[in-house]
C-alpha cells in the first residue's frame, strides 16, 4: 500500500482502501493495527478520487446524484454503505460470551472505527455529502452517521428484544444484591441513545430508540419487581421497616439512574417508584402515622415525610391526620386539667374541708396549651422541615383546641371563648408585682404571644387585658414599665397599631397624671387650708373612652369630710388648667390607707389598706363605736348591698363585730356593727381590699362581656360603612363576605350580628336596601 491508485479508477481505488477500512473499522486477525502510513494512504486515495473532476457525469448513478454535479462521491459512498452492511451482518457471537458482552465489545470497537472512518472520508463529507443534503437528499449521511445507521438496521433492530431482555436480567440480578459488570450495561444503554438518529435533522436529539426499545420495558419491569417485593415485604414486616426498605430501594434506583440511565428516564423512573412504593401503600402508612405520633418517633416520622414528600398529592391526607391528632391531644390535655381541678375539689370536700371553687389557674391552663403546641411544633420543624402544609395543619389544629375546649367553651356555653380571659389573667400574673419569684419563673411573654396568635377573639383578649392593665396602672402593681411596653409592642407587631391604640393612650394618661400630681402638690402647699389637704394624694385623670371603667350617674356617695378639702382643691386646680372639661369621679376605684390606733398604748398603730367606700364606713367610728347598717347608709350615701360587701373583710378580720352575728345578718338594715377597742393582727398592715375584689369579680365579667359585644357592634358598623363608602353598591352576599374577611383579624363575626348591624345602618339611613337584596351607600 505504498503506491496510490489512479484517481479516476473507482475499482482500483476501492481495492486499494478496502483492506485499510477493515483494519480501521474492526481490526484484523493478526492483531496488527492501523499504521500512520496506512491511514494516510487510505485518506489520500479517497481524497484523490473525490477531487477528480474529469469524470463524466454519465458514469454517476442516476439514483444517487445529480446529472449536473461536478463533485464526485456517489459511487464510493455506495461502495462504503454496502461494505458496512456486509461487515455488520457477518459479526458473530463466540460462546460462552453472552449476547450483551458480544454486543458491547463489538459496538465499542465499531464506534471507534466509525470515528476514524469519518476522518478518512472527510473530504467527501464536507463537499459531496453536504451538497447532497443541501439539495434535499435526506437519505445521504456523513460517514459516522452512516455507520451508526448501518449498525442500527443490521445489528440492533434484529436483536433488540433479546438484548434488552439480557440488560433487564442483569439489572434484576443487581437488585437482588448480586455483583454485575455495570460497564456493559452503561455502554449498551448509551448505544440506544446514539442510535436514535433523526434523518431529517441530524443535529436534533432523538430518543425514540432509547424510549421504545429500553425505557418502556425497563419501567414496566421496575414496576413489576417493586410491586411484588413491596407487597411481600409488608406482609412480613412492620411499617417502620418498610420505610427503611423503601428509602433504600429509592436510593439504589437513583444511583443506578446516575450510573447508566439517560437523563430522560429520571422523571418516569421517579414516578414509577413513587407510584409503586409510596402511593400503592400510602393507606398502610397513614394508618401507622398516628402510632408514630403517639410514640413521638420523630426519626421515623421524618422518613415517612421524606417518602410522601416525593408525591405532593399524598401530603394532604397526612396533614389532615396530623391536624386531627393535634386537636385531639389539645382537647385531651385540657380535659385532664379540668378533671384534676374537679378531683382536688372532691378530695377537699371528702376530707371535711370547705369545698373550693372550681376555678382554673390561668398559668396551668396556658401551660397545658403551650405544651401541646411546642411538642408538635418540634415535629413540624424537625420531621416535616417546616413544610407549609404541616405548618398550616399545626396552626389550624392549635386554633381549634385553644379556642374550643371543655374549659374555654363548656357544654351549653354560648359566650366568648374563655381562653382570651384566661390568657389576659396569665399576662396579669406575669406582669404584676409578685413576692414569690418562683411562681412566675417559668412564665414568659413568648407564651402569651404563642397563644395570642391562635386566638379567634383577639378583641376579647384586648378588653380583658386592658381591664387588668388598668388596675395595675392605677394601683401601681406593675412589675416594671419596660415589661408592660414589651408586651404592647409584641401585640402591636402581631396585630396592628389600631389594636393597641387604647392601651397606648392609657400609658399617656398615667404619665400626664404623674405630672399633674406634682403640680397639684406644689399648688396645694400654697393654699391657706394646705394642712387639711392629704399630702400624698395621687389623682389619675383618665380619658373616659380609653379606659374600661363605667361611671354611674346615680351615685349618691357622700365623700368623707376629711377628704373634701383635697377634693375641692384638685377641682379648682384642674378647672383652671382645663376650662370646659368635666371631671367624673370613680369613687369605687379609689383606695387609701387609714391609721388605726387600736393597739395597746405605746405600740405602733395599724395601717388599714381599704377602698374609698370602706374608708367612708370606718371614719364615722371616730365619733361613735356602733352604727346600724341603716345609719351607715345615711352617713355614706351608699346602698345597703354595697356596704354589706365592703364590711365583709372587716368582719372577717374582726375589726367590726356584727350584732346579731352570722353572714346573713350583714345585709339586714337593723344589724349593728361595733368597732373593737383592741384590734389583733400579726401584721401591722392589713389589706381589706382583697375581700371586696372577689365580690366584684362577677360584675366585672359581665361588664367585660358587655363591652366586648358593644365594641364588636361598633366595629362591624364601621366595617360596613367603610366598605360601602368605597364600593357604593354591593349585593348582600358580597357585603357579608367582605365584612367577615375584614373582621377576621379581630374576631370571628357571626352572620346574624352582621345582618343586625346592616339593619341598624339602614334604619339610620347610612345604607339603602334595594329590592334585589343589594345595598347602596347614602353619602
Amino acid at each position: 500500500m505504498t503506491e496510490l491508485p489512479k484517481s479516476n479508477d473507482l475499482n482500483a481505488t476501492w481495492n486499494f482502501v478496502e483492506p485499510g477500512l477493515k483494519r480501521i473499522i474492526g481490526g484484523s486477525e493478526d492483531n496488527v493495527g492501523v499504521t500512520p502510513q496506512m491511514y494516510m494512504n487510505v485518506y489520500s486515495a479517497i481524497y484523490n478520487y473525490c477531487v477528480n473532476k474529469s469524470r463524466s457525469p454519465n458514469n454517476l448513478s442516476s439514483n444517487n446524484a445529480s446529472q449536473s454535479s461536478l463533485l464526485v462521491g456517489a459511487e464510493i459512498y455506495e461502495r462504503l454503505k454496502k461494505y458496512l452492511s456486509v461487515y455488520v451482518k457477518q459479526l458473530q457471537r463466540t460462546p460462552p460470551e453472552s449476547f450483551l458482552e458480544f454486543y458491547v465489545k463489538r459496538w465499542t470497537r465499531y464506534t471507534v472505527g466509525a470515528g476514524y472512518l469519518n476522518h478518512v472520508f472527510d473530504y467527501m463529507n464536507r463537499y459531496w455529502v453536504q451538497k447532497e443534503r443541501n439539495d434535499g437528499r435526506r437519505d445521504i449521511f456523513d460517514v459516522n452517521t452512516l455507520a451508526l445507521l448501518t449498525w442500527r438496521d443490521y445489528m440492533f433492530l434484529p436483536h433488540a428484544e433479546y438484548l434488552v431482555k439480557e440488560i433487564l436480567a442483569q439489572i434484576e440480578l443487581q437488585r437482588d444484591n448480586q455483583v454485575i459488570d455495570t460497564k456493559f450495561l452503561s455502554t449498551a444503554i448509551k448505544s440506544f441513545v446514539l442510535l436514535g438518529i433523526d434523518v431529517q435533522d441530524l443535529k436534533k436529539p432523538n430518543l425514540h430508540i432509547y424510549i421504545d426499545n429500553f425505557e418502556k420495558p425497563f419501567l414496566e419491569s421496575t414496576r413489576q419487581f417493586y410491586a411484588a417485593e413491596s407487597a411481600e415485604y409488608l406482609s412480613s414486616h412492620n411499617v417502620v421497616d418498610y420505610l427503611r426498605k423503601a428509602e433504600q430501594r429509592i436510593n439504589e434506583e437513583e444511583s443506578r439512574e446516575t450510573l447508566y440511565l439517560d437523563e430522560h428516564s429520571k422523571k418516569p423512573l421517579t414516578d414509577t417508584l413513587n407510584d409503586v412504593l409510596i402511593v400503592a401503600h400510602s393507606q398502610v402508612m397513614y394508618d401507622e402515622f398516628a402510632n408514630l405520633l403517639e410514640q413521638n418517633q420523630i426519626d421515623h416520622i421524618a422518613k415517612m415525610f421524606a417518602l410522601f414528600n416525593r408525591v405532593p398529592s399524598t401530603l394532604d391526607p397526612l396533614a389532615e391526620i396530623f391536624q386531627t391528632y393535634i386537636d385531639l391531644k389539645g382537647i385531651t390535655a385540657i380535659d385532664n386539667l379540668k378533671n384534676d381541678i374537679q378531683n382536688e375539689a372532691s378530695k377537699a370536700e371528702a376530707t371535711g374541708g370547705k369545698k373550693p371553687k372550681q376555678q382554673v389557674d390561668p398559668k396551668l391552663y396556658v401551660k397545658a396549651l403551650i405544651q401541646v403546641y411546642k411538642k408538635f411544633q418540634q415535629i413540624v420543624s424537625t420531621a416535616f422541615q417546616n413544610h407549609p402544609i404541616f405548618v398550616k395543619a399545626l396552626d389550624s389544629a392549635c386554633r381549634q383546641y385553644i379556642n374550643n375546649n371543655s374549659i374555654a367553651k363548656p357544654p351549653g356555653f354560648r359566650g366568648t371563648s374563655k381562653t382570651s380571659d384566661l390568657l389576659a389573667k396569665y399576662s396579669d400574673n406575669l406582669l404584676k408585682k409578685n413576692k414569690d419569684a418562683d411562681a412566675t419563673s417559668d412564665m414568659s411573654v413568648d407564651d402569651i404571644m404563642v397563644i395570642f396568635k391562635f386566638l379567634n377573639d383577639k378583641d376579647a383578649f384586648e378588653t380583658h387585658y386592658r381591664r387588668l392593665l388598668a388596675k395595675r396602672l392605677i394601683h401601681g402593681t406593675s412589675s416594671s414599665t419596660e415589661a408592660e411596653e414589651t408586651v404592647i409592642q409584641r401585640l402591636q407587631s402581631e396585630n396592628s397599631m389600631e389594636y393597641t391604640s387604647k392601651i397606648t393612650r392609657m400609658f399617656q394618661d398615667v404619665r400626664s397624671s404623674h405630672t399633674l400630681r406634682a403640680t397639684f402638690k406644689d399648688e396645694a402647699s400654697k393654699r391657706a387650708d394646705s394642712k387639711s389637704i392629704v399630702a400624698d394624694f395621687e389623682p389619675f385623670v383618665l380619658t373616659e373612652t380609653m379606659w374600661p371603667f363605667s361611671f354611674s350617674k346615680n351615685n349618691k356617695f357622700q365623700l368623707p369630710a376629711d377628704l373634701v378639702p383635697t377634693y375641692s382643691a384638685f377641682q379648682d386646680l384642674y378647672g383652671q388648667q382645663h376650662s370646659g372639661r368635666i371631671l367624673k369621679w370613680l369613687w369605687n376605684l379609689s383606695r387609701g390607707d387609714i391609721k388605726a390606733n387600736l393597739q395597746k398604748p405605746g405600740r405602733a398603730p395599724f395601717t388599714l389598706s381599704c377602698t374609698l367606700y370602706q374608708m367612708a364606713i370606718l371614719l364615722p367610728y371616730n365619733d361613735s363605736d356602733t352604727y346600724t347598717l341603716s345609719e351607715l347608709c345615711k352617713l355614706t350615701g351608699l346602698d345597703a348591698p354595697v356596704i354589706s360587701n365592703a364590711i365583709v373583710p372587716m368582719v372577717k378580720y374582726r375589726l367590726l363585730q356584727p350584732s346579731p352575728g352570722g353572714m346573713d345578718a350583714l345585709s339586714q338594715l337593723d344589724t349593728k356593727f361595733t368597732v373593737v377597742t383592741e384590734f389583733k393582727s400579726k401584721k401591722l398592715k392589713v389589706n381589706l381590699v382583697q375581700g371586696v375584689r372577689s365580690l366584684e369579680s362577677k360584675q366585672e365579667v359581665e361588664d367585660a362581656e358587655r363591652e366586648i359585644n358593644e365594641d364588636r357592634r361598633y366595629y362591624l358598623k364601621a366595617c360596613i360603612v367603610r366598605i360601602m363608602k368605597a364600593r357604593k353598591h354591593l349585593s348582600h352576599a358580597a357585603l357579608l363576605n367582605e365584612v367577615v374577611q375584614q373582621s377576621h383579624q379581630r374576631f370571628s363575626a357571626k352572620v346574624a350580628d352582621i345582618k343586625k348591624c346592616i339593619d341598624e345602618l339602614v334604619d339610620t339611613e347610612y345604607l339603602q336596601r334595594n329590592e334585589d337584596q343589594s345595598y347602596d351607600y347614602l353619602a
